[in-house]
């Protein structure tokens, strides 16, 4: 009798690894990844005055984790149509040691400065696969971004307050690759990729991240790193605008059917 369990068990393993091998992980129509992603801001904010570093004399705070969140729709095998979107919101309290001025409004040495810089990205685009197979993809795509800024600094001690507001939309290229590192299997990946667009005098914008992960099935579990840098000027002479670096660890969930 435990000889024949044995082989019983033996059988059906074997036939859902050959089931789990015969599997093209590439074979999907939908995939959606939810993500906590763990910030650590740095940059400078600047409006009608000069620049405030967010770390120096706004203290921003650091290690705050904020929703990354993608959406992945295969019309086709080497086509994809991808919407992704993060909510930036960050905060800040620090008593300045030096004069600043934001929005045309000067706070002066010693004052106690309470801000928030809050950013929502969002980007849509296609993306075609040069290469894809049960080994895994490697896609070029194209699309836009639109990002809404505001910068809020307040004193605390006299309730003075500035702020300003900025939104913009930007055309963005890029790569994308996911690997099935395993021959045969799909239970482990590497994915990454970079995507950005050069804006000459009027700045630049940069992403890129890079992951591993498991799957189950058609969930996966993932960590990596993700990294944005925006240096968005609103004139081709500076003034206005933002430098914001965002970077840090970032633990998905995925799940594709």
């Amino acid at each position: 009798m435990s000889k024949t369990l044995f082989w019983l068990v033996s059988i059906l393993f074997s036939m859902a690894t050959l089931v789990r091998a015969a599997e093209n992980p590439e074979d999907f129509r939908f995939e959606i990844t939810g993500a906590a992603w763990v910030l650590n801001p740095s940059g400078a904010i600047q409006a009608s005055g000069t620049p405030v570093d967010l770390v120096k004399d706004l203290n921003v705070e650091q290690q705050q984790p904020t929703f990354y969140g993608k959406l992945v729709f295969k019309p086709s095998r080497k086509q994809r149509i991808v919407v992704e979107g993060t909510p930036f919101r960050l905060t800040g309290l620090n008593t300045v040691s030096r004069s600043v001025v934001y929005r045309g409004q000067t706070f002066t040495v010693s004052q106690t400065l309470k801000s928030s810089a809050d950013l929502d990205y969002v980007f849509a685009g296609y993306q075609y696969d040069v290469i894809s197979g049960r080994a895994g993809h490697l896609g070029l795509s194209l699309g836009g971004t639109y990002l809404s800024a505001t910068g809020t600094l307040q004193a605390v001690q006299t309730s003075t307050m500035a702020t300003k507001s900025l939104t913009l939309g930007l055309p963005l290229a890029g790569g994308e690759f996911r690997v099935f590192p395993v021959p045969a299997h799909s239970w482990i990946d590497v994915n990454g990729g970079v995507r950005g667009m050069a804006l000459g005098s009027y700045g630049n914008y940069i992403e890129a991240s890079a992951n591993g992960g498991v799957w189950i099935r058609h969930v996966g579990l993932e960590a990596g790193y993700r990294a944005v840098n925006a240096n968005i000027h609103e004139t081709s002479n500076g003034g206005s605008g933002v430098s914001l670096h965002l970077k840090g660890p970032i633990f998905s969930v995925a799940w594709k059917w």
